[in-house]
């Protein structure tokens, strides 16, 4: 995907319009992880000589960490190394005049974007760009830049909504996000796909891609996913663990995932044991002596043997979602050992979410080649589905913005 950079634009001295994505976990006000706070310094060092506004996201409504951005500012002014400012509105009186007193080399971050009614709403780029915020905003910049990875699959106003009215290029996030994970596809050699964690329906999104498009030489599954094909196969999980997939289903069919797995059944790679939660003590059970009265809290220890040698063959190892309840030190094995695995291929990807957090949770952040931002974004990229803020971006650079810098 070849999409307008910073490199395709003048910036310096400049007003520009960045949306980041730093959202972050919040308990009793405090901010736990500042990983995409990080991702966002290249972008913003890099324009230094501008005069830079950030728009940003914190949950979202009716959630208890849905709050204000005033603590966010903070943390990006401690990394960068100069003050951020920050404004609690977005396009008031007020907060214009405080976009217009910027000098160059300045940076504001405004109101958390979903304060804003309009913002979440379903609409095409040209609808939202005629929205109170856009129309408020759009003649005091010259630019708009898109760092927001991790939002990138949303059609929200501030992601979508200047890209009409203002030029548009993504930031350097982004740009190195698409050509980490567009290297999934491009590189030659043999691919394995690991796929994890609970959320049945965003797994199956991927192993359906990369199954029926030949991209796949092995789907190996863990998790609740595995379980969830444990169960299609014929195997008795027992009723807290068929409670637990079925909580994580969503809406995908039996009946289609059926037919994939009999068709493709010697590309995926199922366990062979797990580890349960006996009475508070792990226990490695064959899936044939299994009688599904304890709940799975990881794979077993001959699985673990099995992938720790399997993996390493790849050229090219995606790992996404985690094998087991990894935050519970009795079941981090599994977890751990396939990312010690996935590090040692030639080409090493780490989706987002909780799998990125493991990563990081164990040490092996260094060895890998790329750990994502996004959860959301990642998956549906991963998926073969087009992420609408970098189409919009795209189609609107060759329309428009390209002719005219």
């Amino acid at each position: 995907m070849k999409l307008p950079t910073l490199d395709d634009v003048d910036y310096d001295g400049k007003s520009v319009l960045v949306r980041v994505d730093i959202n972050a976990p919040i308990v009793n006000s405090t901010i736990l992880d500042t990983t995409r706070f990080e991702s966002h310094i290249p972008t913003l060092k890099e324009l230094e000589n501008a005069k830079v506004v950030l728009l940003a996201h914190q949950s979202r409504p009716g959630k208890k960490d849905f709050t204000t951005l005033k603590a966010h500012a903070e943390v990006l002014s401690n990394l960068l190394g100069r003050n951020v400012k920050y404004v609690d509105e977005i396009f008031s009186s007020r907060a214009i005049d405080e976009i217009k007193s910027l000098k160059t080399g300045e940076v504001l971050l405004l109101e958390n974007v979903r304060f804003y009614s309009e913002e979440q709403l379903k609409r095409s780029a040209e609808e939202h760009a005629t929205c109170h915020m856009v129309q408020r905003l759009k003649d005091i910049f010259d630019l708009f830049v898109n760092d927001a990875f991790s939002a990138c699959h949303r059609p929200h106003a501030s992601l979508i909504g200047f890209v009409p009215v203002l030029p548009s290029v993504v930031g350097r996030l982004v740009e190195r996000e698409v050509e980490a994970l567009s290297r999934v596809f491009e590189e030659k050699g043999r691919k394995v796909f690991i796929l994890g964690g609970a959320k049945i329906e965003d797994a199956v999104k991927v192993l359906k891609n990369v199954l029926t498009k030949g991209i796949a030489d092995k789907v190996i599954l863990t998790g609740v996913v595995a379980n969830y094909f444990l169960m299609l196969s014929g195997v008795d999980i027992g009723e807290v663990n068929k409670n637990i997939v079925k909580e994580n289903k969503g809406d995908v069919s039996d009946e289609e995932m059926l037919e994939i797995l009999k068709k493709y059944r010697d590309k995926i790679v199922l366990p062979k044991d797990v580890a349960v939660d006996k009475d508070g003590v792990r226990v490695d059970v064959p899936l044939e002596k299994f009688d599904g009265r304890y709940m799975i809290k990881d794979i077993g220890i001959e699985t673990i043997s099995m992938l720790s040698e399997e993996i390493p063959k790849y050229d090219v190892a995606v790992i996404n979602g985690p094998a087991g309840v990894f935050e519970d030190e009795r079941f981090t094995l599994g977890t751990s050992e396939i990312l010690k695995a996935v590090a040692k291929a030639k080409y090493s990807v780490v989706g987002g979410g909780h799998i990125a957090t493991a990563t990081r949770m164990f040490g092996l952040d260094k060895l890998m080649d790329h750990i994502s931002t996004a959860g959301g974004a990642c998956i549906r990229f991963l998926s073969g589905e087009k992420l609408i803020s970098l189409e919009v971006i795209k189609e609107y650079w060759e329309k428009e913005w390209k002719r005219k810098l």
